[in-house]
């Protein structure tokens, strides 16, 4: 399954040229600088614009061709702004039934489940004047959800929102693509968020695509590796020994890491668990140590070095197994290390900067 766009837009400063087949399942996350032509893209793919010799097909469908063009309202997209869309003459219950009443049957979404999840219930008899920002974005997802869309089309719809929310948010949309396979095209400047939840990453820079692939390849390329130090692993969860509840067990690379465990998560045996690890929280040694508060040690093989934003530092690329971590090192450690392309190390792993990671993914 997957959803070609293929256009050309002109634009105030160039030219809007995709020519880009997506997977139509998972998350794709759209990123880019301010200006990049984000979300005009995401109004082509909806429908918003219509484009003379542009191609939108969505699975099976056919939304724009030469002789074709649907409207958005008959693409069964969900379409969430920064600036949120609401009525203000309706109430939250209102709003959010505009969408349910037009959605198609059977309903996957269910109204209670939405509501809950969305934290609207204390909400739901006040007008869109009477909310916050951040609660008037929430409504606006919530209703693009209720409207039971084929595909989600998000342009920064978190942004008025706290951290903490923010982050609840980004994880559960993981858990919708997963729980309820919505696919879902995303536009987010957080770089971190991206990079811990989306399955397929598109970068684009001047309306062109200079990348896209696979969230995790992405993230070691340029100019994603240099740009973002930060890498994308997946573990497993592991059984614990008796008596140690409060931590968690994962193996990665047929090696064995263990963290703090979160608090009200429980992971059933080998589960798939996602880390985000920034490069500056993975140093480097020749050998295992024995004396160090950091016990994540796992080894590794150098593929390759390349330079970090500050000129006395390095970025070092690793293998572990059939996936990649990346570490942010002095280049005197490299000179002193002796290291090379090949060279076996140690990559030691803070358990604090991991529980962070797991407690955003779960």
């Amino acid at each position: 399954m997957s959803l070609t766009v293929k256009c050309q837009l002109p634009l105030r400063h160039f030219v809007l040229a995709v020519d880009v087949r997506l997977p139509a399942q998972g998350i794709t996350a759209i990123v880019g600088p301010s200006g990049s032509g984000k979300t005009s893209l995401l109004e082509v793919i909806a429908g918003i614009r219509q484009l003379p010799g542009a191609t939108i097909q969505f699975q099976d469908q056919c939304w724009q061709a030469p002789a074709t063009f649907s409207p958005l309202h008959q693409r069964r997209i969900g379409l969430v702004f920064q600036q949120p869309s609401l009525f203000p003459h309706l109430t939250v219950e209102e709003n959010l039934r505009y969408g349910w009443q037009r959605a198609s049957q059977p309903k996957t979404l269910g109204w209670d489940e939405v509501i809950a999840d969305c934290g609207l219930t204390p909400m739901l008899g006040q007008y869109p004047a009477q909310l916050s920002g951040g609660q008037q974005q929430r409504v606006a997802f919530a209703r693009a959800l209720l409207a039971q869309p084929q595909l989600l089309i998000l342009d920064e719809p978190f942004s008025a929102l706290d951290d903490d929310a923010r982050e609840y948010f980004v994880s559960y949309l993981q858990q919708l693509a997963q729980r309820h396979q919505l696919p879902m095209i995303w536009v987010s400047h957080q770089l971190g968020d991206v990079a811990q939840v989306s399955d397929y990453l598109v970068q684009l820079h001047d309306g062109h695509v200079v990348a896209h692939g696979p969230t995790v390849s992405a993230l070691q390329s340029e100019p994603l590796r240099s740009k973002l130090a930060l890498s994308v692993v997946v573990a497993e969860a592991q059984p614990e020994p008796a008596g140690q509840l409060d931590t968690l067990r994962l193996t990665l690379a047929e090696q064995s890491i263990t963290l703090p465990r979160p608090q009200s998560h429980e992971l059933e045996t080998s589960t798939p668990v996602r880390l985000r690890i920034f490069a500056r929280d993975v140093s480097l040694t020749r050998e295992f140590v024995s004396d160090s508060s950091i016990q994540n040690q796992l080894a590794a093989e150098v593929v390759d070095s390349f330079p970090a934003r500050h000129p006395a530092e390095c970025i070092v690329q690793l293998r572990l197994g059939d996936q990649y971590l990346l570490a942010l090192i002095t280049k005197a450690s490299w000179q002193r290390l002796g290291l090379q392309t090949g060279s076996r190390v140690i990559a030691h792993l803070k358990a604090a900067a991991l529980h962070e990671t797991l407690r955003e993914t779960l």
